[in-house]
């Protein structure tokens, strides 16, 4: 009998050891067994789905979004949130274009970026020192900026002068088979994986994020990396401006405003990847593709633009869930 009740037990544990080996490995790979697998469905269902010159064109279409996804990566990670990068992209877009004319387009992008640097800055004024939410701060800041841009446009495109070849070809031009802004954001990723994995602000962002007073007890100047946060949201979303301006040789009054849905929906399901369970860089990356991936897919099958549009809304609550499932053991203390 006594032998009996051993057995047991040891079945006992080692079931429980392989559903927990389980669960670990669909804890850490879940997500992208789910990317790979709806890949391999739309390539079934479309024999042009799967192919290069598809590829191709996901990538070249993801990387507005992406350039503002990874930017609000950071604002996430410090524990906010950013509602104004979408017009953010406007706003730096018609700068960009209205500069270019007077400065040419090297300095009008570089006084586009500052410009976006400086919103930047003033949400995170208005987040740290302000004591605003950074939903009623950023929100604000949407409609300031878009009231803003109206007045600059007139509601009308600003186009961008034909003869501008070399501003044109940082998101027209191609190197070989791959278009030159794919190789811009690339860049980008790399740089700001480096910052977020490798550098001081990096780390600060992050534990500032988890536990703003354990930060704040162990010296950690709370206030500084929440503003740079906000700043290299603003300053990836000014980016993801100047490109859009250069792939459409124009700045449209109302450009950029689509992004902010993705972008969120990129962050918290990247958030999923690799069960972190915490914002990053390269997961964002990868929650863009699989957003825009399956949007590819839909349109080749024939699925409507409204059933994408439910898509991403559905992502987006799905990730957030998934966020909190793999958060689980800590205290849910964020309501806003």
């Amino acid at each position: 009998m006594a032998g009996t009740t051993v057995n047991s037990a040891a079945e006992r544990r080692a079931v429980r050891s392989q559903a927990n080996l389980a669960l670990g490995i669909l804890k850490r790979w879940g997500t992208i067994i789910v990317i790979v697998l709806v890949g391999l469905l739309f390539a079934a269902l479309s024999p042009y789905f799967g192919t290069v010159s598809n590829f191709n064109n996901i990538l070249f279409s993801m990387i507005v979004s992406a350039l503002v996804s990874m930017g609000l990566t950071y604002v996430v990670a410090a524990g906010s949130f950013d509602l104004s990068i979408g017009v953010v992209v406007t706003t730096v877009s018609i700068t960009t274009a209205l500069l270019i004319p007077h400065t040419g387009w090297e300095l009008a992008i570089i006084g586009a970026l500052v410009v976006a640097c400086a919103i930047g800055l003033v949400n995170g004024l208005l987040v740290t020192y302000a004591r605003l939410s950074g939903i009623v701060s950023t929100l604000g800041m949407m409609f300031v900026l878009g009231g803003i841009n109206q007045y600059l446009t007139n509601g009308y495109q600003v186009p961008v002068d034909y003869g501008q070849v070399a501003f044109r070809f940082l998101g027209q031009g191609r190197l070989g088979p791959i278009g030159f802004p794919v190789i811009l954001l690339a860049a980008v990723f790399v740089l700001g994986h480096i910052l977020s994995t490798r550098s001081r602000a990096g780390h600060y962002i992050g534990a500032v994020g988890d536990n703003p007073m354990a930060a704040y007890y162990s010296g950690i100047l709370v206030y500084r990396w929440v503003i740079v946060a906000f700043i290299l949201s603003a300053l990836f979303a000014g980016i993801g401006g100047v490109i859009l301006t250069s792939i459409s040789s124009s700045a449209q009054p109302v450009g950029g405003e689509g992004y902010l849905l993705e972008a969120f929906a990129a962050v918290f399901l990247g958030a999923t990847i690799l069960g972190k369970g915490k914002p990053h860089l390269l997961g964002t990356l990868l929650g863009v593709f699989f957003l825009y991936m399956v949007s590819s897919g839909m349109n080749m099958v024939g699925i409507s633009f409204a059933t994408r549009q439910l898509f991403n809304g559905l992502v987006l609550i799905l990730a957030v869930g998934a966020n909190a499932l793999l958060n689980r053991e800590e205290i849910h203390l964020k309501f806003i």
